[in-house]
């Protein structure tokens, strides 16, 4: 279902957070973390500064946002594959990946009552998708090893703005000024957007969404390296990038066998696909 966005005008000089506890009868602070998001739209552009000085005439408009996400994350249900090395969790979105008490490698020590699970790697925090987690330390520097030498094959399915010319295109720009590579292929696309697959050649931060938006395909959601001027009502509603970690394969370093694990698309992304009349297919 389509998230309507609450508009509202604004009819003194106030601070944005200040106007937004008011009108939606929520503590300052909530207001803030609110804004913190970046969902919330000033004149149709993305405003994440709490003390933003909003004029008379002003336009302001937010999503519903659930501030308890992890509330309904079952990691139980999200167990992709465990042995007696690794577990592999969907990721949700909106949760962050490890080193808080608000993330998936929380909740997953917690449901085994074992302090020693630890993330392998991490997703942004918007990121949805497939996660590992070591059962011990011996099995995290043994996996670390196999992302140091570039033995984990790692793809991503992205949804971005524009219509690609291209099936496939190899992307070598560095990030960081260190080396970066992805090869990016077309799933589906129409003459607004295109439903991205990109295998991750290397790992460095935020490599996919700067990746796509300096070939001019910026993620739909993507606060940081997207759009800057949203005035669509459908876009205006998607609260995160839509990045999903899809499929994620090793061959095993302690049962020497090659390993495919896949996170299914969460529901957001696919209603996502569904409303800007893309393919999913397989996936």
């Amino acid at each position: 279902m389509l998230v309507v966005m609450e508009k509202f005008r604004v009819n003194k000089a106030i601070d944005l957070k200040s106007f937004l506890a008011e009108k939606l009868g929520i503590s300052k602070s909530k207001a803030k973390e609110l804004i913190d998001t970046r969902n919330v739209l000033v004149n149709n552009r993305r405003v994440w500064i709490a003390n933003h000085k909003l004029n008379i005439g002003d336009t302001v408009e937010v999503p519903f946002f659930d501030f308890h996400y992890e509330k309904n994350f079952s990691i139980k249900d999200n167990i992709l594959y465990e042995d007696d090395f690794i577990i592999a969790v969907r990721k949700p979105p909106f949760l962050e990946s490890n080193k808080s008490k608000n993330s998936v490698e929380f909740l997953l020590q917690q449901y085994k009552n074992d302090r020693k699970i630890e993330a392998i790697h991490r997703l942004d925090r918007e990121t949805s998708g497939v996660m590992l987690f070591a059962k011990d330390k011996k099995v995290f520097y043994k996996f670390k090893d196999l992302w140091v030498e570039k033995k984990v094959k790692k793809i991503y399915l992205a949804i971005s703005y524009g219509s690609a010319d291209f099936k496939k295109k190899v992307v070598n720009i560095p990030v960081e000024k260190k080396y970066a590579k992805s090869e990016i292929s077309v799933i589906s696309k129409n003459e607004k957007f295109t439903l991205f697959k990109v295998d991750l050649k290397t790992g460095r931060k935020h490599q996919i969404r700067i990746h796509l938006s300096k070939i001019g395909f910026p993620i739909v959601g993507d606060k940081i390296y997207g759009v800057k001027i949203i005035e669509n009502s459908l876009l205006k509603s998607i609260k995160r990038h839509m990045l999903h970690a899809y499929e994620i394969s090793f061959i095993h370093p302690f049962i020497n066998k090659k390993t495919v694990i896949k996170a299914p698309v969460y529901p957001d992304f696919k209603r996502t696909i569904r409303l800007l009349k893309l393919k999913l297919y397989q996936y």
